[in-house]
């Protein structure tokens, strides 16, 4: 049984290191105006299908997907200059995948920056 444990808990760390546990966060120095079409641009430009558009109280939640991959971003107004981003990806399991919210976050920031 003792072996059991450690092979259990030995495998959560294993998965723990694949990808992560919660979405990506970034603040921008924009009001949601300018970072929400920057956030559409960059999925449509990796040629992601946006899913839907949500309001959820005060956030703005969009969801895309390309194949086996989802992404959930999700908007909030800091202030009326400020905008909270957190993104989520997957690549079909349950775990995050920092890297593509990584670069999702990048895109968006140049599409910001060249407006």
């Amino acid at each position: 049984m003792r072996f059991a444990w450690i092979i259990l808990v030995a495998t959560l760390a294993a998965c723990a290191s694949i990808g992560g546990t919660t979405p990506t966060t970034r603040q921008f120095e924009a009001p949601m105006a300018r970072v929400k079409p920057a956030f559409i641009s960059t999925l449509s430009g990796m040629g992601m299908m946006i899913s839907s558009l949500e309001v959820r109280g005060t956030r703005e939640v969009l969801k895309a997907r390309r194949g086996g991959s989802e992404v959930e971003i999700e908007l909030e107004a800091v202030s009326r200059t400020a905008t909270r981003a957190q993104v989520g990806a997957r690549s079909g399991g349950l775990l995050y995948d920092d890297e593509a919210a990584a670069r999702i976050l990048r895109q968006a920031e140049k599409h910001l920056a060249g407006t």
